[in-house]
């Protein structure tokens, strides 16, 4: 009998033992910015104001190509804060299961310009995105500021099984404006501070929605679908930030990028993007 209370014992210790080390050895690691980084994401971005003027180094702007190779692109952007008048919502379904997806932004501009931020896991060469290493501290966070043919066009016409859906919000000019301003502040403190990407808590989903509960009176709900990025454009329509004027299965369906109706390659590639995306 006491030889069996004296096992138990043991295993309770050995368990207990085992998850104080799990825990301490996820506390000690640290996020850093000298890494050897994959492919695209070597360069962090930098958004420097100068009045009204904007300047954006390490604008990526990439073309991808399926054989897998790519010309790397790495730009200096510069507009005015005030030609912001627009923000649109992406979502992209990389996998079979629906809820698993990546949420990201385009910021429209008097021009017809867009300028995509993205919140990404940033991942060594040779690493894959895993939602379970996103949740043991195995990425450090990073924000991609780039062109639509770069960041888009990589997930409708280079990737495999991609589907992405581009939904105009209901945002006006000046809180886009403000929205990018926050942003930037938190792009450009990465500099300084790299920080650690969490599958739940530090994610492109949640990174957005405090961002756009910050510079507006919006609260978004805590529920299964914010969690699950894939259905989070049902929430954005219930909300009616997004087109709402249809069955939310219509909408969707209208607004799915749809591969080969856009050339890729093309200079006008963000204005035939949006030619096939009715709006409301």
């Amino acid at each position: 009998m006491l030889d069996f209370l004296w096992s138990d014992f043991n295993r309770i210790k050995i368990i207990y033992i085992f998850f104080v080390f799990v825990f301490f050895w996820l506390v000690m690691q640290r996020p850093s910015n000298n890494r050897d980084w994959e492919v695209g994401q070597e360069r962090l971005p930098e958004i420097i104001f100068i009045g009204d003027a904007v300047k954006i180094n390490n604008y990526r702007n990439f073309l991808w190509r399926k054989d897998g190779t790519v010309e790397k692109r790495y730009e200096t952007k510069i507009f005015k804060i005030d030609e912001i008048n627009s923000v649109d919502v992406l979502i992209s379904h990389f996998a079979k299961n629906e809820g698993l997806a990546h949420i990201f932004l385009s910021f429209g501009t008097v021009s017809g310009e867009h300028i995509v931020i993205s919140v990404e896991s940033r991942r060594e060469i040779g690493e894959k995105f895993s939602p379970l290493l996103g949740l043991l501290r195995q990425f450090e966070i990073i924000y991609i500021v780039g062109s639509e043919r770069d960041l888009i066009g990589l997930r409708t016409d280079v990737r495999e099984g991609e589907r992405v859906y581009l939904y105009p919000t209901v945002a006006p000019p000046e809180k886009a404006q403000a929205l990018f301003r926050e942003f930037a502040r938190e792009i450009n403190s990465l500099h300084l501070k790299p920080k650690i990407y969490n599958t739940l808590f530090r994610n492109c989903t949640n990174e957005i929605t405090r961002k756009v509960e910050t510079v507006t009176d919006l609260n978004f709900p805590f529920s299964w679908k914010t969690v699950m990025p894939g259905y989070f454009d049902e929430v954005l329509y219930e909300m009616k930030l997004i087109p709402h004027n249809k069955p939310f299965s219509e909408i969707k369906k209208e607004h799915l990028i749809d591969n080969g109706k856009v050339d890729y390659l093309a200079d006008d590639y963000s204005e035939q993007l949006r030619k096939i995306i009715k709006r409301e």
